[in-house]
């Protein structure tokens, strides 16, 4: 094992903060995730440290501080998509288990959870190509992620969901739909069927359905606690308690305000959220992204990464977070991803339209300004028709497309949805020519005249027309013409979603957080945000809730290898 910093001695305690919640992903209304929240700067963030060094542990808690102990086998930090799942394993597998939260429910967002070989894929005849799948995750990352890793959630994900599966259904009212329109249309980037959604029974194929895990948090955990979990809302741990090289437990902050230490003889898994909350980490870690952080978790406050760091945690190799190319001065718009054209501040196209969401992000961070313009007509909907889009930026019903209560389901219900709130709000102008429309548009971009945005609309149309899109290499049949009137341009900037860092404490394939040598410190284990080592630079979104269905696999190896330790 490896041994730890001089500092960090016998019954030592490491001091940190932890946050609550888990990963989640864009609020898109026919796909990934739940409702956004704005983010929080350092100056109000409560986990934000006062010392410029993080990585120093603050002063311990002393024994004389202590009201009371309480002797547990598993202590999980955390009530959200990977320590729920994690809480109620432990307590089927006989385990007492103690589930800490610092706010005052769960944490829910997901809606999507993505696995390979479950049951259900198995009933639709569905088969995956490990070789394939495992590589093109690496390619995604450049390969600057642990491939071991990978190999961990392809070879575990399919039983991680049939034991969700078989939670959900023993409910009586839930069960999982498949997510089978998620092929590849054409494009570069293919979209395997791996997302499984939890929704309300009955399921409703191209009709509006719930779903999500605000629906299954509270079957799983209204079972754990049946069982016998110890579930603590309003109660954020503080410390970790260290015997010799092994993590041992952590003390918490009762609603009382008085200090309780909850022993665990099997170990601690820190499922905290991550600290893409932080503005202060984001701009130590994350320097590149900490600007225009958007549809941000507060919760998320990096307080279980920093005392997985202080314990001698390894962290890192590429920092990120979750990007896509729908943020907004005011938040997101999840059109977005449409492949609109798209203009820079001059006027002029600069990209395929047709990339992935985070490469669109990408994209528009190339540009002066770091903003663009999505540019269509009054053919939106016919448009989206045809782009036939997957995943979280499907916006028209299809089937095997799995659509939540918020669906559009024509241009009307579209423009109520998603034209007329940005309009209101001035992201978005509308005009009844292109001129017009350039007038519009300088008051955000001054550089773009009626002449560059005139020459840009032309060459595009004719492009159109043609079906080949000789400039930038967007597929042919998502080259829709801006040809009638009324035309609309919306105002997207260069911001990153921040929902989820990437970039969380190295582990092992035992989720045991490790050192910088990647000797296991044992009894800590990292899931969820707070574990990285899974991305390279960049989130595969067109893998439809891989960070959840990754989520809720460790969540529950982590508790499986801690049972047997």
């Amino acid at each position: 094992m490896g041994t730890q910093p001089s500092t960090i001695n016998r019954r030592s305690f490491i001091t940190g903060m932890l946050a609550t919640g888990a990963a989640l992903s864009t609020g898109a209304l026919v796909g990934c995730g739940g409702e956004p929240r704005n983010a929080q700067d350092s100056a109000s963030n409560p986990s934000a440290p006062t010392s410029k060094d993080w990585t120093s542990p603050p002063s311990p808690v002393e024994n004389g501080e202590i009201a009371e102990t309480v002797e547990a086998d598993i202590v999980i930090i955390g009530a959200g998509t990977s320590g729920i799942p994690a809480a109620l394993t432990a307590v089927e597998g006989g385990a007492k288990t103690v589930l800490l939260e610092k706010g005052d429910t769960y944490f829910a967002a997901p809606n999507w959870f993505a696995g390979i070989g479950s049951r259900y894929q198995n009933e639709l005849g569905l088969t995956f190509d490990r070789s394939e799948i495992v590589n093109d995750l690496m390619w995604y990352a450049s390969h600057r992620a642990d491939q071991r890793l990978i190999n961990l959630w392809y070879d575990n994900s399919g039983e991680a969901i049939d034991w969700y599966g078989d939670e959900l259904e023993e409910s009586g009212s839930l069960e999982f739909a498949v997510e089978t329109d998620s092929k590849n249309t054409g494009g570069k980037h293919a979209s395997p069927p791996v997302a499984h959604v939890p929704v309300e029974k009955p399921y409703k194929e191209m009709q509006p359905n719930k779903m999500g895990t605000r629906l299954t948090h509270p079957v799983l955990l209204d079972k754990a606690v049946a069982l016998g979990l110890d579930l603590r809302y309003k109660t954020p741990a503080v410390q970790l308690v260290k015997e010799d090289d092994r993590v041992a437990g952590v003390i918490a902050k009762n609603e009382a305000g008085e200090y309780v230490r909850f022993l665990a003889s099997k170990g601690v898994v820190l499922a905290s959220g991550g600290y893409s909350g932080n503005r202060y980490l984001m701009e130590k870690l994350n320097p590149n992204q900490s600007q225009n952080l958007t549809n941000n978790p507060q919760d998320n406050g990096g307080d279980g990464f920093k005392m997985g760091v202080w314990a001698g945690g390894d962290y890192g190799r590429c920092a990120w977070v979750m990007s896509s190319d729908r943020s907004t001065e005011g938040g997101g718009w999840t059109p977005g991803s449409q492949p609109w054209l798209r203009v820079n501040k001059f006027g002029e196209r600069f990209c395929n339209e047709d990339a992935p969401y985070d490469f669109g992000a990408n994209a528009g961070a190339m540009n002066p300004g770091n903003d663009w313009w999505n540019i269509f007509d009054s053919k939106y909907w016919d448009a989206m028709t045809k782009y036939h889009t997957t995943i979280c930026s499907r916006m028209v019903p299809a089937p095997g497309a799995v659509c939540t209560t918020l669906v559009p389901t024509d241009a009307d219900s579209f423009f109520e949805m998603y034209i007329a709130p940005q309009l209101e709000s001035g992201n978005m102008v509308q005009a009844d020519t292109l001129d017009e429309l350039a007038t519009k548009m300088q008051e955000k971009s001054p550089d773009i005249t009626v002449e560059s945005l005139a020459k840009t609309l032309e060459r595009y149309n004719e492009l159109c027309d043609k079906g080949v899109d000789d400039d930038f290499g967007k597929i042919g049949f998502r080259m829709v013409g801006v040809t009638e009137p009324p035309y609309y341009a919306m105002h997207m900037i260069t911001g990153e979603t921040g929902l989820a860092a990437l970039d969380g404490l190295r582990v092992n394939t035992n989720l045991e957080v490790v050192d910088a040598q990647g000797n296991a410190i044992r009894g800590l284990y990292a899931v969820g945000n707070d574990q990285g080592g899974f991305y390279g630079m960049s989130y595969p979104w067109y893998y439809g809730g891989l960070h959840a269905g990754k989520n809720l696999t460790f969540a529950r190896l982590a508790v499986k290898h801690a049972l047997r330790s």
